[in-house]
């Protein structure tokens, strides 16, 4: 994959991390996140749709510990979504992209479920043809659908970011992080449950939008500390402020918010208790909503984009890895996949001891993600074979023919 190439499609699920303008190098960094938050996308669904977060008395500690594993996995989603932005924002936009990914889409689901009506003779229900042809419009996953809507307006959210100034850039992140993170806690202890914002809890198009926004605004700002731009005014040009801490902050941070996502489900399952006599808001802050998560997702973008990866076989394991990575969310979620092979799948984990437990959990989201990119491997080597990407090249240039403007003099 030559420089141009790279650049090309970083802003979409699977691209390449772009390097910074006027940079060459690109950024492994980004790249193993992607990995890194598909692994722990793997974490979650092996302890919920897996069964290994099941609560069996007298095994509360190994369920505490499941849930510790959980808690440090829940920002994935937020920090796939700013990955999007971080390496966007100063991306070409390439509408044949969305074209190819949509593809990639429409081959695991359509042909997962004929395998599994066809040959393992699973239950047609009703709707399941719809959502395999249509697995956008019918949420088929759910992620994809909401990321649509923001790609298409990412060029005009691009815009925007890069007009704002430095301190601009640090208001508008914390305002998204106020207002759609902070302040929608408070409807969501009411009686109703109000989505006064419509984030659903980070399942919609909005938050994945608020995701890219702050994730275009974390790279400018960082691009603007690597070239050494001038302090704001009035503040000294020693002091580091909250977004250029050093590494170990970054991490120190992520652990911090682990823990306290974890913790609170106990801290406020027993108060709730005390005062209602029975649980309630005990997953408060286990929402892609919630400050913790969001603030832990933002720790792992800073502590990943500063990474350095020096040695060959690591960046040629990495680039090898990065592209399979959204595919690897694509499987696991298909409608037959997610019902018949993985639902309870893991549910003997939570019979186990703590430390069995922990390692189980870690080993089978391992062997999760090793097989859906195996499976992804026969997959990109169709593509590779019928050369989609110039397809779906060609066919974006017909359509979008009649919209382009003669600008020529």
């Amino acid at each position: 994959m030559d420089e141009k190439e790279k650049t090309n499609h970083a802003g979409d699920p699977d691209g390449a991390a772009a390097p910074s303008a006027g940079k060459h190098e690109r950024n492994y960094g980004i790249d193993l996140l992607r990995i890194v938050c598909m692994y722990l996308i793997c974490i979650l669904h092996i302890c919920g749709q897996g069964g290994a977060m099941t609560h069996i008395l007298g095994k509360e500690a190994s369920w505490m510990t499941v849930y510790l594993l959980e808690a440090a996995g829940y920002c994935a989603v937020n920090t796939y979504g700013m990955i999007s932005g971080y390496v966007g924002v100063s991306s070409r936009h390439r509408p044949s992209r969305i074209v190819e990914l949509w593809l990639r889409v429409f081959w695991y689901s359509s042909l997962g479920t004929l395998i599994g009506v066809f040959v393992y003779h699973l239950p047609v229900e009703s709707g399941t043809l719809w959502k395999a042809i249509f697995p956008t419009m019918w949420k088929t996953y759910w992620y994809f659908s909401s990321y649509i809507g923001v790609f298409f307006i990412a060029p005009y959210l691009n815009k925007m970011i890069l007009a704002l100034g430095k301190d601009a850039r640090k208001k508008l992140l914390i305002t998204l992080f106020l207002v759609f993170s902070v302040f929608t806690m408070v409807p969501r202890v009411s009686l109703t449950g109000s989505d006064f914002l419509g984030i659903g809890s980070g399942y919609s198009f909005v938050w994945l939008a608020v995701m890219y926004v702050m994730g275009g605004c974390i790279r400018m700002l960082e691009d603007c500390r690597e070239e050494g731009a001038e302090p704001a005014e009035g503040k000294s040009a020693g002091r580091k402020d909250f977004l250029h801490k050093s590494t170990s902050f970054y991490v120190i941070l992520y652990l911090i918010c682990v823990l306290i996502t974890w913790a609170s489900k106990f801290v406020i399952g027993y108060i709730t208790v005390s005062a209602f006599g029975e649980q309630r808001y005990y997953r408060l802050l286990f929402s892609y909503a919630g400050p913790t998560v969001v603030l832990s997702a933002y720790a792992l973008l800073m502590i990943f984009s500063r990474l350095k990866i020096g040695k060959k076989p690591g960046r040629e394991m990495i680039r090898l890895l990065s592209p399979m990575a959204f595919s690897v969310y694509l499987v696991q979620v298909q409608p037959y996949f997610w019902d018949y092979a993985l639902k309870g799948s893991c549910t003997f984990i939570a019979g186990k001891t703590p430390a069995a437990a922990l390692l189980l959990v870690l080993g089978c989201a391992a062997l999760l993600y090793l097989l859906c990119t195996a499976i992804d491997i026969i997959r990109a080597l169709v593509f590779k074979a019928l050369n989609i990407r110039k397809c779906a090249e060609a066919f974006t240039d017909f359509v979008l023919k009649p919209f382009r403007c003669n600008t020529s003099a």
